[in-house]
C-alpha cells in the first residue's frame, strides 16, 4: 500500500464520517450516526498520521517525511 493510496483511503473515511454527522444533525438520520460520523472521522485522521509515519520510518530509517503521498 503506498501513501496516495492511504490519502483516498483517509479522505473517503473522513467524508463518509462528515456526511453521517451533517445528515445526523440535520435530522435525515438518527441521533447517534452524529457519534458514529465523529468517531469515523477522528479514526481516519488518527490512521492515517500513524501509517504515514510507520511507513516513513520503515521506507528509509528516518522520520523525514519521505513516504507522504505527492
Amino acid at each position: 500500500m503506498n501513501a496516495k493510496t492511504i490519502k483516498i483511503i483517509s479522505v473517503a473515511g473522513k467524508v463518509a464520517g462528515l456526511v453521517a454527522g451533517g445528515a445526523a444533525y440535520a435530522d435525515k438520520l438518527p441521533e447517534k450516526w452524529a457519534a458514529i460520523g465523529i468517531i469515523v472521522f477522528g479514526v481516519s485522521s488518527v490512521l492515517k498520521d500513524t501509517v504515514n509515519r510507520i511507513g516513513d520510518i520503515l521506507d528509509d530509517g528516518k522520520e523525514n517525511g519521505s513516504f507522504k503521498a505527492q
